[in-house]
């Protein structure tokens, strides 16, 4: 770890933002390390993008020196530190005044002036860890400090979240700290919407990992769908660690859905159907109402064919059919004949309170899950949106929801939202353009940021990016967001979670080098402090 407040450099160039330092001899400057350059009362933050040898040397003087390096000679280098030093390039990112006020910088520190490794009043200073949704640290290099990064919640969810990754790189360890971050808020102030299709976030998804539900706050923030029970209840968990048991109640929901609950718009915003199959759907829904999928899919296409006045083509209607089966699955989500429980309606009751929603269907297929999301967030932007318009007192009490989206390209790419050469919309562009008004917001987290449309990068204004080496993706990313201009290099270099973090909402106007929390170590503190605290009380009744 750099020692802090290390002299390491001093400056030798300066323009527009960026200035190069000379590295002091024998020391090692990090790529993506925050440093500091005192001038004249000014502290300016500095972040490191790249290197450059600088050489005083003539090219037979290069010819020389490297051919007797090449045969393992010895060489005599005089004058060396005049004539060969290294340096390093850093854009200025932050400045504060002698008051102790942190801005963008409006000035550039003079030649020859001090670079220093930061201190910890100095990281006080960038205002990194005055959110209220921990994430990580702050990473100098590989390592990690014990300096906090944290995003503010309020400001930061309804401008959503975009959080990019390569396969392996962190992405779902990133949204399991978010979870745990959401949870433990003192206040009711977030809610939180998971769709988790691999198993992986309610108890690890096997015996040696642990899940959201091992936090002792998931007694009370919580809130578990799952297709392992028939009635509402609170179930029971029961997990061993370190030879101790623990145990936790967890409010837990049936995965169920009715067909009667399905509207034509909701299957419209998976994007899975043509124009003319949309108008199909829309004619059975206002002839039928809220039988009308029961009644599409269970009569037969001739029968379709004349109550709906012969004016839809029998192959549009096979073709619907076909398509509506297959996105409705085997039945065990989706239900022709009533249920007896209300999920959407507990879900939203769930939200209202301040809880996480974890929606655990590891057998659904793509398209069950595709459906469902679609469902739950159309329903969630409708409340949020019907209950400011109506009463807004009411609004202003509400939780600002997060909602996660897996696999955001599936439903946010050009794709997607310009098909065939039409612009669409769907639930999350939309809550990507307006979900701020109404305090909701969009969490994506996609492995292929490339495949966005860039208007979705771009209102995506707090930004998380883990290991991402493939070219198009990374400089996408770069070209739509402020403050990354310079930070190719670095993320190319990124390793698991690893990140760099911009949040403008946060007041955090630079990219941060940031290490994500593990949640496995941020959970096992947790249960040895509840350990402690057993055996603290333990002690004291015994000692009476």
């Amino acid at each position: 770890m750099v020692q802090e407040g290390l002299r390491l450099g001093v400056v030798v160039w300066a323009e527009g933002s960026t200035v190069k330092f000379r590295v002091n001899e024998g020391l090692k400057v990090e790529l993506g390390q925050l440093v500091k350059i005192e001038d004249v009362g000014v502290k300016y933050a500095a972040r490191v993008y790249g290197f450059k040898p600088e050489a005083l040397l003539t090219p037979v003087e290069v010819a020389r020196i490297s051919f007797k390096k090449e045969r393992g000679e010895e060489v005599e280098f005089f004058d060396k530190p005049l004539r060969y030093y290294d340096t390093a390039l850093a854009t200025v990112v932050a400045q504060i005044d002698e008051d102790g006020e942190q801005h963008g910088p409006t000035s550039l520190p003079r030649l020859f002036s001090s670079v220093e490794a930061l201190t910890g009043e100095d990281l006080e200073q960038l205002n990194l860890g005055t959110g209220d949704i921990p994430v990580g640290t702050v990473r100098v290099g590989h390592k990690a400090t014990v300096k906090t990064v944290a995003i503010n919640g309020v400001n930061a969810f309804p401008h959503h979240i975009l959080v990019c990754s390569i396969t392996g790189g962190g992405k779902t360890n990133f949204g399991k700290v978010l979870a745990w971050s959401v949870m433990k808020a003192q206040d009711p102030a977030y809610s939180m919407i998971i769709v988790d299709t691999e198993s992986e976030y309610f108890d690890g998804g096997d015996p040696n990992h642990l899940g959201l539900v091992a936090s002792p706050s998931a007694d009370k923030k919580l809130f578990y769908v799952t297709g392992e029970v028939k009635t509402p209840c609170r179930r029971s968990y029961t997990f061993t660690y370190d030879g101790f048991k623990y145990e936790r109640s967890v409010a837990v929901h049936p995965l169920e859905v009715a067909w009667e609950a399905l509207h034509p718009e909701d299957f419209i915003q998976t994007g899975e159907f043509t124009p003319p199959q949309e108008a199909l759907l829309w004619l059975v829904w206002h002839n039928y109402g809220d039988g009308w999928l029961s009644w599409l899919l269970e009569a037969d296409l001739e029968e379709l064919y004349r109550e709906l006045g012969r004016r839809v083509q029998k192959s549009t209607i096979g073709v619907t059919k076909r398509k509506l089966r297959y996105m409705l699955g085997d039945k065990h989500v989706f239900k022709p004949g009533p249920c007896e429980t209300d999920l959407i309606g507990s879900v939203l009751s769930a939200i209202s309170k301040g809880m996480v929603v974890l929606i655990d269907m590891p057998n659904a297929s793509d398209e069950q899950e595709k459906l469902l999301t679609v469902v739950i967030a159309r329903r969630i932007f409708k409340y949020y949106e019907a209950t400011r318009k109506r009463d807004s007192e009411a609004w202003v009490k509400l939780p600002t929801v997060l909602l996660m989206v897996e696999e955001a390209h599936r439903y946010l790419s050009k794709t997607a939202l310009q098909g065939n050469g039409v612009k669409r919309e769907n639930v999350f562009s939309i809550i990507s353009k307006r979900g701020r008004k109404y305090k909701v917001g969009l969490c994506c987290i996609t492995q292929m940021p490339g495949e966005l449309d860039e208007p979705i990068i771009r209102q995506q204004l707090t930004k998380v990016i883990l290991p991402l080496p493939t070219k198009p993706d990374y400089v996408k990313v770069i070209h739509y967001s402020p403050y990354l201009d310079d930070a190719a290099q670095e993320i190319k270099a990124l390793d698991r979670g690893e990140a760099l973090l911009v949040s403008p909402p946060s007041g955090i106007k630079f990219a941060v080098p940031v290490k994500i929390y593990s949640f496995e170590e941020l959970v096992k503190n947790e249960l040895k402090e509840d350990l402690n605290r057993v055996k603290s009380t333990t002690t004291t009744i015994t000692t009476r």
